[in-house]
This record gives C-alpha cells, sequence and structure tokens, in this order.
C-alpha cells in the first residue's frame, strides 16, 4: 500500500539509476525486497505511480518500521495460530534511495503488467485464492465442532449460522473450480489460468461476516477458557473437568478447541488478519469500480437496447 504523500516515488533519473523517495509496505524479513505494482495501481491516470523493482534491504538511504508483535505470549500453546503465524508487517521509507536500471521492471508504463494479468498469468494471485479457500474451511470446521461440543448444532438459529459459513465455502469451492476450468494455453506456451476478476472483492466483505458467524456460533466462550497451564494445575483440575467440558467433550478438548476459534475471531492476532483480508487487495471500493469499469457488458447490452427499441409486448392474446 503506497503512502497518500502526493510526492512522486521517483524523485529523478541518472543514466546508470533511478532515485526514489516513497513509502511502502514490505517484509523486513529478506535480504532482497521486491516491490511490486499491484494492479489497482496499474490503472491509475498519472504515470509517474507506476513502478516496480527489488532492491538489497541495506540500500543506503532506506529506512524500515515495524508494528508491534501481535505474537506476544511466547512459548504458550494457547495461541496456536498467534504465536507460530505471526506476519510481521513493515514500513520502508526510501529516503533518495539509488535503484540501479537492472533492478527496474517497470516504469511509467503499466502495460506489461495488465496484459499478464488480462491474459490469466497470475499464479501469485492463484495461491492467494487458495491460500482463503483454507481459511474459509478452517473456520467454517472450527464453527461446526464448536457448535457440535457444546451441544448447540442441533438449534435451528446455529444450524443456519454453521450453513451459511459452509455456503460462502462452497462458493468459493465452485469459483476456483471455474479458474481452473477456464485455463488455456497463453502466449509462448505458458498456461494462463481463467479469470479471477472480483474474487478477492467478493473475500474482503465475506471475511467479517464469517468472522462474525463464529463469534455468534462460538458465545461468550471464546473470551473464558482455561489455559494449558491452569489444565496441568492439580487444584483447578477438578473443577475444570466438572464445570468447563462440553456436551461430550473433555475440558482439554473444549478449551484448545475455542483457543483455536478465539485465535481466529477474537485475539489481536485475529483482528490483524481480519483487517488483512479487508485491505491487502486494496482499496474494496476502488476495486468494484475497476470492475466494473473492466465488465464486459457489450452482449446483453445490445439485446435490452433491441428490446426497448421497439414496442413492448402487452400480453393480450394474439398480439
Amino acid at each position: 500500500m503506497v503512502s497518500p504523500s502526493p510526492t512522486p516515488p521517483v524523485a529523478r533519473e541518472r543514466d546508470a539509476s533511478a532515485l526514489k523517495n516513497r513509502s511502502k509496505t514490505r517484509s523486513k524479513s529478506s535480504e532482497e525486497i521486491p516491490v511490486p505494482l499491484s494492479a489497482t495501481f496499474a490503472n491509475r491516470a498519472d504515470p509517474r505511480f507506476i513502478l516496480a523493482f527489488s532492491i538489497p534491504t541495506n540500500s543506503k538511504g532506506m529506512k524500515i518500521l515495524c508494528r508491534e508483535p501481535v505474537s506476544v505470549w511466547n512459548g504458550s500453546y494457547s495461541h496456536p495460530l498467534g504465536v507460530p503465524y505471526d506476519e510481521q508487517d513493515s514500513m520502508l521509507f526510501f529516503d533518495n534511495v539509488l535503484v540501479p536500471w537492472d533492478r527496474v521492471f517497470m516504469l511509467y508504463e503499466s502495460g506489461p503488467l495488465l496484459r499478464d494479468f488480462a491474459a490469466g498469468i497470475n499464479f501469485t494471485e492463484w495461491a492467494n485464492l487458495c491460500r482463503i479457500h483454507e481459511r474459509m474451511k478452517l473456520m467454517t470446521a472450527v464453527a461446526t465442532m464448536i457448535a457440535e461440543a457444546i451441544g448447540v448444532l442441533e438449534y435451528r438459529e446455529v444450524a443456519a449460522k454453521v450453513g451459511e459459513m459452509t455456503m460462502y465455502t462452497q462458493m468459493w469451492h465452485h469459483a476456483m473450480e471455474g479458474v481452473e476450468h477456464g485455463a488455456h494455453m497463453g502466449e509462448g506456451g505458458v498456461m494462463a489460468l481463467g479469470s479471477m476478476a472480483g474474487m478477492n472483492i467478493y473475500f474482503a466483505q465475506t471475511s467479517a461476516r464469517m468472522v462474525q458467524l463464529l463469534r455468534e456460533v462460538s458465545g461468550s466462550g471464546l473470551i473464558m477458557q482455561p489455559s494449558e497451564n491452569d489444565l496441568a494445575n492439580p487444584e483447578l483440575r477438578p473443577y475444570l473437568d466438572r464445570y468447563m467440558r462440553g456436551k461430550s467433550v473433555d475440558a482439554e478438548y473444549k478449551s484448545r478447541l475455542y483457543r483455536l476459534a478465539h485465535d481466529l475471531a477474537v485475539s489481536s492476532s485475529g483482528m490483524r488478519q481480519e483487517v488483512y483480508e479487508y485491505w491487502h487487495g486494496g482499496d474494496p471500493n476502488r476495486n468494484r469500480i475497476n470492475l466494473l469499469r473492466g465488465y464486459d457488458q457489450s452482449d446483453i447490452r445490445a439485446r435490452i437496447e433491441e428490446l426497448v427499441s421497439r414496442p413492448l409486448p402487452h400480453g393480450e392474446s394474439g398480439v
């Protein structure tokens, strides 16, 4: 996500390089940093913002700001997602950073990138869609297992909520099958995927709904569950076994299942992930506008125009 500063990213050009002034979100853990151009920004009217390159992390003039980690419970088994999978976010600041021309992939002209996207040569995006599918399956399965563990899945309103999550997951599965079915041989003998238009936008608005449904199915148990230390406490354990067990499961199973749901829907890690799912593809409203502008309606518009170019039938006998 490029910062909203009005300063153009390229300060000036030299014979052997370009000087860059800008900020950019990128990982701090790699030695070489790719700074890509998203399809959304490739459509910008101002060519000064069309830029893609890679550069060493220790380049002169580049500074890195990392956010506070969400994995604050080091060594705990009670945060199965937040601790091992904390994906660090960082902001890169480019203060007159010299980018050699042989590291510049694109400058001022986005045509090649847009042609690749239009041709379906976008396997990075396909990998992201696969990741989203696994996340949807995980949330749906956790909601189902919690509803079973606390004995509420047979309730109509609970089953309907889990069914809604299942619907989103199945719709995504069928959409991915459509992308695979539309795969074809592209230019130069490279396989290209079918259209993925609109899928990221759909999940940006669906993800929050699935998280909310998981919270509603799980109830207040998301907040109060014993930790691994509590389960190992001989004084507490008899009370946990008696009062914090599930319908047909013990306290260990129920608490660990709820801890997983907590990391998906309540913890700082889960909330960071939810913000990520909404914004990582760019502004959803802008993406919807770009989707509309690129959506081919010529065939159906022509049929409608032909229909309304003459008096419409009014349903009387013999007309």
